[in-house]
């Protein structure tokens, strides 16, 4: 297991993680910004942990963002996204809708 998969199955980073969540109230700070209220349970490090590692539970460098705005903040991995990953946003966008139908007797 490599360094920064083994950091992100770590206590140490859950935590931080949960700190980060509960001080921005798991509210998107990116959206907030813009004015927008959205929720968010994605935490982002602003500078990348591949870039200083030293500031991968540094909660200054930790912000509560929604998946969207993580996915813009990303764009670079959508195009080594592994195909499972893909295979699965398929099957989310396969959505079937039930009505309940008024006019049911039981």
């Amino acid at each position: 297991m490599d360094k920064y998969l083994k950091f992100y199955h770590s206590k140490e980073w859950k935590l931080a993680r949960s700190q980060a969540l509960a001080r921005d109230h798991y509210l998107c700070q990116v959206c907030l910004k813009r004015g927008l209220v959205k929720p968010a349970n994605t935490v982002h490090h602003i500078i990348p942990i591949k870039d200083d590692f030293k500031k991968r539970l540094d909660l200054n460098n930790l912000e509560t963002i929604c998946l969207e705005c993580h996915n813009q903040e990303h764009q670079e991995r959508g195009s080594n996204e592994p195909e499972r990953y893909k295979k699965l946003k398929a099957r989310k966008r396969k959505a079937y809708v039930f009505k309940a139908n008024p006019d049911y007797k039981l």
